[in-house]
Parts: structure tokens; sequence; C-alpha cells
């Protein structure tokens, strides 16, 4: 509707000029219509021609995080991403936390479970790369076995590491996390299978990029992440 009340106002400015400057009804429609004309025709071979350039143009891009709880996963996927919109690119976060509340409500904590986890938000993030949206799973993805099977999803699938030792993510704890799952196993406040504590982690065999925490600043951080984004989308 934009457009055609747009094309409207301008048939009709440019209908009152002809006529103006012809003082002819004739005259001005058919330099009305054939403008028209020509111009429509000038568009459609101007948008083909500049089809042909990749200049300013992304794909979409599924990247999958791995990394122990408190590394940073999720803070430099916000900060990245709010970067990247500034530039225009598309971005959605697929935040381990919040999809375990909605889509993978019905899933544990076992390995198998944590694994349908992963393959249930890689789906997702498969389907936005698809239509050129970055996708980035923030999830522990402990387990190096589902790793390889979502990067097998296609080139455009990549590998995240962000690390940082078990002692410096235990003394960040912001989740208080650590402290819960070394407690005795009686303690009602206990966390179990929980990644680094009491269930293991891989370290990924294949990631694309590795980016340490706990040697960087979230600043450095965030710009290397950003840096090789931009990389593999451009």
């Amino acid at each position: 509707m934009k457009a055609i009340t747009w094309k409207i106002l301008g048939f009709l400015i440019l209908s009152g000029l002809a006529y103006l400057i012809t003082n002819s009804l004739e005259q001005m429609t058919y330099i009305t219509i054939v403008y028209h004309l020509v111009m429509i025709i000038i568009y459609f071979v101007h948008e083909r021609v500049w089809n042909l350039f990749p200049w300013g143009k992304t794909k979409g891009l599924f990247i999958q995080m791995t990394g122990l709880s408190g590394a940073g996963k999720s803070t430099l996927s916000k900060m990245v991403a709010d970067k990247l919109r500034k530039r225009g690119i598309q971005v959605e976060i697929l935040d381990g936390d919040e999809y375990r509340q909605n889509l993978c409500k019905d899933l544990g904590f076992s390995k198998e479970d944590r694994n349908e986890n992963i393959r249930r938000l890689g789906f997702v993030s498969k389907v936005l790369e698809r239509n050129n949206v970055v996708a980035i799973i923030a999830a522990i993805n402990p387990y190096d076995q589902v790793r390889k099977e979502l990067k097998k999803a296609g080139k455009n699938v990549k590998i995240v590491y962000i690390k940082s030792s078990l002692e410096t993510v235990k003394k960040r704890d912001t989740k208080d996390l650590y402290r819960r799952a070394m407690l005795e196993d009686s303690h009602p406040e206990k966390v179990r299978n929980f990644t680094g504590i009491s269930d293991p982690f891989d370290e990924p065999s294949c990631a694309d990029l590795v980016i340490e925490t706990d040697k960087n600043t979230v600043t450095e951080s965030a710009k290397k992440l950003e840096k090789f984004i931009l990389k593999n989308i451009q």
C-alpha cells in the first residue's frame, strides 16, 4: 500500500507539472504514461544488474558455542549481536537456559538429554541460517560427538570454543552454581549433573575459533568473535 500510494502521488504530481508546461490534456497524458512505463522498465533492469554484485550482502551463519558455565558465552553473544545489528545484520541468540524453559522443557541433564537439547537448538539454528540469519547457540554443549554431528549439517556451521579454566569459572561463579555443585550429595541445594564438576566436558577437537576469556578481556574477546563472524558471512 505504501508503494502504491507513492506511485499515485508521483503520477499526480507529474501530471500536474506536464499540464502546466504543455497546457494540453492530451500531451499531459502521453508524457505521464510514457514516463512511468519507462521508469518501470528501468527499475527492473536496474535491480537485476545490482543483484549481480555481492556488495553489502551477507549470508547466514550457524555458530554452536561450547564452554564451561561462566566462561562468557552469553555475555559475548549479546555484545557481538548488538554490534552486528547496528550493521543491519540479522542475529538470533539461542540461549540454552531460555530454550530449556520452552522448546526443551521435557529434557533432563543426562548425556542423552543434553545431546537432544543441542540437536533441537541446532535444528532451529539451521533454519535461521538458511534465511540469512546469524544464529548463535549460547549453551555449554559439552559433548564432542553432537558438536561434530551438527557441524556436518553444512559449511556454514562453525564451532566456537569459549575457553576458560575451571579455576577461573569457579572464582566467577556468577550464578552460584559451582558452589552448589560441590555440596554434599545430601544437601538440599546440591546441583547434580553439573558440567566440569560431576559431569564431563569434552574439549572440542575441531573448533573453528578458540577465545580464551581467562586470558583476554571481554572487549578483546568480543572483537575476535565479531571479526570471525563478519569474515564468514560476507
